[in-house]
């Protein structure tokens, strides 16, 4: 198995409940060996002018996949507890052949920059692949974080953070409010944040929109090519503790 985050995070197991401490431990004890590669990785234009939270409607509005859900986020504008929505599906890579993917979310709260990797309503990932997404996008992000702030007009003080934000049916929602269970995803977080604090970066952080099931089912509506949350639906944030 290649040792380098990328991979690591698209290998099948990190998807798997079951697994998720076995490969915890695995990556502790390889921690230092683990490379973040950087060839490819974008010096700048990080922010795409296009970018308006339109999605191609051929499908039903009501499939909750994660971009149409990540735009509705956008439209929104602001959320409780995330702050202003800046941007949506930011890229990190300078070419196809990098192997890097997209920040989900870009969110701005008291001069914290929050790199967010969303997870649809129905996901059945583990919490572990969602975790080393947004530690490796933010770990990425942090190489050139004065450019990637000043294109985004933000305060030269700012952190970035990386997030998890998930929904409360989801299994790695589960997994995390049962926390205590998972000693070796624990250990493994305090190592993540340990090298986030080295890159200037905050801890990992996660959370969960708690609506109803009932709610969340007819959540989007459309009208174009706009995709928005329905009338009345206030995502309902908390944050849980990964420590």
């Amino acid at each position: 198995m290649k040792k380098d985050w990328y991979s690591i995070y698209q290998w099948d197991r990190s998807c798997g409940v079951i697994y998720m401490e076995w490969i915890a431990k695995w990556i502790a004890e390889s921690f230092e060996k683990i490379l973040l590669i950087s060839d490819g990785l974008r010096e700048r234009h990080f922010k795409v002018p296009h970018h308006r939270g339109q999605i191609d409607l051929q499908t039903g509005k009501e499939q909750l996949t994660e971009k149409r859900i990540v735009r509705a986020f956008y439209n929104l504008g602001e959320m409780p507890i995330l702050g202003k929505i800046l941007d949506y599906e930011v890229p990190l890579k300078a070419s196809r052949n990098a192997k890097h993917g997209d920040i989900d979310l870009l969110c701005f709260t008291s001069e914290t920059l929050l790199c967010v990797e969303a997870k649809q309503p129905r996901s059945n990932e583990s919490v572990l692949k969602a975790i080393l997404q947004a530690f490796t996008y933010t770990s990425l992000a942090a190489i050139h974080r004065s450019r990637f702030v000043a294109e985004y007009c933000l305060p030269k003080t700012l952190v970035l953070a990386p997030a998890v934000l998930t929904f409360a049916s989801t299994a790695s929602a589960l997994q995390v409010r049962e926390w205590e269970n998972y000693p070796h995803a624990r250990n493994l977080i305090k190592l993540l944040n340990n090298r986030l604090a080295r890159s200037g970066a905050a801890g990992i952080r996660f959370f969960v929109i708690e609506n109803e099931a009932s709610e969340v089912e007819f959540c989007l509506t459309a009208s174009t090519q706009k995709i928005d949350f329905a009338n009345g639906f206030t995502p309902k944030i908390t944050e849980l503790s990964l420590t």
